[in-house]
């Protein structure tokens, strides 16, 4: 179990730092916030718009102090509405930014609750530009004529019937028309009723009230929808003081939106495999508590060999596992089923009004599912395993239910955990193997020279089996060192050294999450210790390196040198022999090298 909190620790670490490199693309002023409006983190484009350093700001103040004295009541009157409101829509209002080095600038603020957490993300659009170009549509035609073709917004002029008087150069271009073709004709005649009706209500407004309002529209496909942020401004005639025409000033947010939803997804979701997160799958319990639903079923995944992966092959490949699995998991169920991922190599499915004979069905689809993946994906294999709990009784709590479910889906672990580790090492070696590190051939003499050497040192049937075995193993570690490491053509330097050294401590992982490997762990940790104490990983001495290591150190050491390796020439059994006694008594035992020379020199 400690194992996979540290790999649930590690997983949410990564986690966090994609979402911080997400947050920092958002082309966004924006910040998250704590419930009571202190700023928890800001990103770069805010900094930018602030003038402030990130030091100032996180942790130090509310986001609510940024907003100048005049406009503090208005502050109160969002606040109180906000927190009334905390669990609707996103909402969007107008004030004006205290910037660092002391300017003032129009924004409009857009704050969206983070579900799952007590945060909210609060967005920051600059449109100094944008209320200075109304004021001056509201003093003057002329002014408004020269401003407003300077700037990238659409805006243009309408009578009470939705008539166009004005377009500006951006509004032609976004309705793809000539001004000769607009003017004189209505807002209807170029956008669909539903639109218009919502325009037109709008300009009802301004003519009643005399003063701005502003909404945001949406247009566009599914795929493309664009955001449009509308500001109607009242030109009045100055001698009835009555409105005449109405300004209006839309601009573009589709940016800002498109980062409230990536928000909301990140708050719901699980980045590596998309498929929800513990927050949401949380939610989803406390629903189903407080709604009572009388029948639901539970499912609970668990990868199994994920850590041996991530230790062995690294956690890109352990990720790759993971994305994997969420598939093969998803495929299982319908689209309305909540699939969540709630740990490191943990994953829960929520099935209401299922009843135990649907649950069961699925469990078996997955489980046949991961057969096929396997034939034919030998090369990553995969290993899921699954429990299930069904709650009939409305009394009993979700939380009780999700515990049901994971015992069961460790008792199947306890079983098919061990099969899925040592599938997984057997591929390792075959990897060995595919890469050119071994050959069998190699594999076989060694088991020879370790047999011959044993039975000399008086060894028994059962450590002789176990050196056999040892000499099939003791280099499985190689399978994390990198190709160009392994395969090197002549001598590696000191940092590739280093890295190869941590194939013993990698191989002693692998074996001890194999049964049939784990009484040769030990061995394969310190088969590169000196008879003198300088080797590795562990540094030990004479005797307190195990014979079988010795043994394994000397016949390993022969065959590397008669065979060859990519970094060394062969050279022939004299000149080994020859270098074998003279690393006598500092690399090797010094006993064990006369009884091997003179066995080898006997065949």
């Amino acid at each position: 179990m400690g194992g996979i909190k540290d790999s649930m620790t590690k997983k949410i670490t990564e986690n966090n730092s994609i979402y911080r490199t997400l947050f920092e693309s958002l082309g966004v002023a924006t910040v998250i916030a704590h419930e009571d409006g202190t700023i928890y983190c800001t990103n770069r484009q805010f900094l930018e718009l602030s003038g402030y350093r990130q030091s100032e700001l996180e942790e130090k103040k509310k986001w609510s102090e940024l907003i100048v004295n005049g406009d503090l009541t208005r502050m109160r009157q969002y606040q109180e509405f906000i927190d009334h409101n905390a669990a609707g829509p996103a909402q969007s209002y107008e004030f004006k930014l205290a910037a660092g080095n002391g300017s003032i600038k129009d924004v409009h603020i857009f704050r969206s609750p983070l579900a799952g957490t007590n945060r909210v993300a609060v967005s920051f659009v600059d449109i100094t530009d944008l209320v200075k170009a109304g004021k001056q549509v509201s003093s003057s035609e002329e002014k408004y004529r020269s401003l407003i073709e300077s700037t990238d917004d659409s805006i243009y002029m309408t009578d009470r019937n939705g008539t166009y008087l004005f377009v500006n150069r951006q509004m032609l271009a976004r309705l793809c028309v000539s001004e000769a073709n607009i003017i004189g004709k209505r807002y209807s005649d170029f956008h669909d009723a539903q639109d218009a009706a919502e325009f037109a209500g709008y300009i009802e407004k301004v003519f009643e009230t005399a003063i701005s309002h502003r909404y945001e529209h949406k247009s566009g496909k599914e795929n493309d929808q664009r955001y449009m942020l509308r500001t109607l401004s009242p030109v009045v005639d100055g001698h009835t003081g009555r409105v005449k025409f109405v300004a209006v000033v839309s601009k573009e947010i589709t940016d800002i939106k498109k980062t409230e939803e990536k928000l909301k997804y990140l708050s719901l979701h699980d980045p590596l495999t998309n498929l929800y997160n513990r927050a949401y799958f949380e939610e989803e319990m406390h629903r189903l508590d407080n709604n009572r639903f009388e029948l639901v079923g539970l499912i609970m995944c668990d990868i199994d060999g994920l850590k041996l992966i991530n230790d062995t092959l690294g956690h890109d490949k352990g990720d790759e596992l993971l994305a994997v699995a969420s598939r093969v998991i998803r495929k299982s169920f319908r689209e309305s089923d909540v699939v969540a991922r709630v740990g490191g190599d943990e994953f829960a499915i929520l099935l209401p009004n299922s009843p135990k004979s649907k649950v069961e069905e699925i469990c078996n689809r997955i489980r046949n599912s991961v057969i096929d993946y396997n034939r034919k994906n030998p090369h990553l294999p995969l290993g899921i395993s699954t429990g299930f709990a069904i709650r009939t009784d409305p009394g009993q709590s979700m939380a009780a239910l999700y515990r049901e479910a994971d015992n069961s889906m460790y008792k199947e672990k306890l079983f098919g955990s061990r099969h899925a580790r040592n599938v997984i090492v057997k591929n390792l070696l075959n990897t060995i193997e595919t890469k050119g590190i071994t050959t069998r051939r190699s594999v076989k003499r060694l088991r020879q020279l370790v047999t011959i050497l044993g039975s000399a040192a008086s060894l028994s049937g059962k450590r002789l089996k176990d050196l056999t075995l040892l000499a099939q193993f003791h280099d499985i570690g190689n399978v994390s060192i990198h190709d160009r490491i392994l395969l090197k053509e002549g001598s590696l330097n000191a940092e590739e050294l280093l890295e190869m050294r941590k194939h013993c401590d990698i191989g002693h992982r692998i074996a001890q999450s194999a049964a049939n490997l784990t009484h040769i762990a030990d061995y394969i940790l310190k088969h590169h210790e000196w008879w003198n104490g300088s080797g590795y990983p562990l540094g030990l001495a004479g005797e307190e390196i195990p014979l079988e290591s010795r043994i394994m150190a000397i016949a390993d050491a022969y065959e590397s040198m008669t065979g060859g390796r990519p970094h060394r020439k062969a050279v022939s059994r004299e000149e080994a022999l020859k270098e074998l006694r003279k690393c006598a008594g500092s690399q090797f035992d010094p006993d064990l090298v006369e009884k091997f020379i003179e066995i080898v020199a006997q065949t």
